[in-house]
């Protein structure tokens, strides 16, 4: 058994290691003159993050087979239960974005041409595969399926594991902050950014560990985590550009936040 602190350095760990084979893997190949935009880049980013995934599962299956734990169940591994997994954390989290999407529809984003357009320039652009298919199915393997079983093997209470394991997840993402730092950028506007982006990573930290632990799969947090990122953070100031719809486009976030929170445990009920 770990101590709380000894687990919570691992998790960190886990994290520092998917940073750091992100940032090796374009290093170590040949020079690149561009941002983590750049096609090469993030080619090279995306290679360093599956490796870093690989690592960290195999890290965690050996500490669990150390225990005599049916280490594939517990990581959120067992294919059985992705499916219902998958179509549960779906309906949630389209349910807490009904307001973005009402947003969406009206601004006419579902059209069957603007649909197909988009999804055509999706497939053919890395910045996508990056962030939408690469970025949630690495991150939630690692700090969903690496990371959280460690936690409950060591006896962590749930409540505790969903509030305090994300953090790793959020401390990952400072290098962003670093990086643009080092770029130039306005350190204070950099530092807003920042504290912006660990409240939302830790808030969905605590969302995706909720259902990994429910749903007992790992399938459910990558198809939420992939979700929000195609949605992103909900802007409110949209809500005021359709005048003739605000107070009901307000009624609809509410609703959808609120409906999210009623159907949480009744869906995910084991």
């Amino acid at each position: 058994m770990l101590s709380f602190l000894s687990v919570f350095a691992v998790s960190l760990l886990h994290a520092a290691l998917y940073v750091a084979c992100i940032y090796a893997a374009v290093a170590l190949g040949p020079p690149v003159d561009g941002n983590r935009d750049h096609p090469l880049v993030i080619r090279r980013r995306m290679r360093g993050a599956i490796a870093a995934t690989l690592l960290s599962l195999a890290a965690t299956a050996l500490i669990l087979r150390r225990g005599s734990h049916g280490f594939v169940a517990l990581m959120g591994l067992d294919p059985r239960r992705a499916l219902a997994s998958s179509g549960v954390s779906l309906l949630l989290t389209a349910t807490l974005y009904l307001g973005p999407l009402t947003m969406d529809h009206l601004d006419g984003a579902f059209g069957w041409d603007r649909l197909r357009l988009s999804v055509g320039q999706a497939l053919r652009d890395p910045a996508c595969w990056r962030n939408y298919v690469v970025g949630p199915i690495t991150e939630e393997l690692v700090f969903r399926s690496a990371v959280v079983p460690l936690w409950v093997a060591n006896g962590v209470d749930p409540l505790v594991c969903v509030l305090v394991s994300p953090l790793a997840f959020a401390v990952a993402h400072i290098h962003h902050a670093v990086a643009s730092i080092w770029g130039g950028e306005e350190v204070r506007r950099v530092l807003l950014r920042m504290v912006l982006q660990l409240v939302y990573t830790a808030v969905f930290g605590c969302y995706a560990v909720g259902l990994f632990l429910r749903t007992g799969s790992v399938a459910g947090p990558i198809v939420a985590h992939a979700f929000c990122n195609v949605q992103g953070l909900p802007s409110i100031g949209r809500i005021g550009e359709n005048a003739q719809y605000k107070y009901v486009l307000w009624l609809v976030h509410v609703v959808g936040l609120l409906g999210m929170l009623v159907l949480f445990e009744p869906m995910t009920r084991p």
